[in-house]
């Protein structure tokens, strides 16, 4: 599912620049679709962390694939918290400094030198935002997509590249496991009709 929101997210922040460029600006679709799969990334990211943790035999010390991944998506830890305890931490802020659900950055795939960010909700005085850093050296831009919210910022192709490196490690892990069976089955779909009943 990771690989999947990754490549729609990447996708859709295209489409809504194609957009932007030929003036129709009513994006509102495809903001809310790019949201959702960049919080989504973050979502499925605590979750593999989780199973991780969780799952007897693997260790970070004891396997460098596992402590690379942990350590490389470490933040992904902090933006979820942020976003899971917004009750709490709303009333605390004496100002509002940056939009509750953050920005999205992203340099777009056929124009490496341009630069857009969403700001989330209402711009109101006080609310910065920050954006893709540039490298001034290399002359691009260092990351290709970026979320930021509260005080944390993540790298979401990194996230889904990691991701993707974790899968593979770990389907190759389980199938030197002698007491695992890995079974490659279809998801399955299942329908079924009502019939009106008869009126009496």
């Amino acid at each position: 599912m990771a690989d999947i929101a990754a490549k729609r997210l990447t996708k859709t922040l295209d489409s809504i620049v194609l957009r932007q460029k030929t003036l129709q600006e009513d994006c509102k679709e495809e903001v809310a679709s790019a949201l959702l799969d960049a919080w989504s990334l973050v979502d499925m990211c605590h979750r593999i962390r989780e199973l991780i943790h969780g799952m007897p035999g693997l260790s970070a010390k004891k396997q460098p694939e596992v402590r690379i991944f942990l350590q490389s998506t470490g933040q992904v830890e902090t933006l979820r918290n942020y976003v899971q305890h917004f009750r709490n931490g709303i009333p605390k802020s004496p100002t509002p400094s940056s939009p509750l659900w953050g920005t999205l950055s992203w340099s777009p795939t056929d124009d490496p030198m341009a630069c857009y960010t969403i700001f989330t909700g209402n711009i109101i005085p006080g609310v910065t935002a920050p954006t893709l850093a540039f490298d001034t050296h290399k002359s691009k831009f260092s990351s290709r997509i970026i979320l930021f919210a509260g005080d944390s910022a993540i790298d979401l192709d990194l996230i889904a590249e990691q991701m993707s490196k974790m899968k593979t490690w770990t389907v190759k892990w389980l199938e030197q496991k002698k007491n695992v069976k890995l079974v490659k089955g279809k998801t399955l779909i299942w329908s079924f009709r009502m019939l009106p009943t008869g009126k009496e």
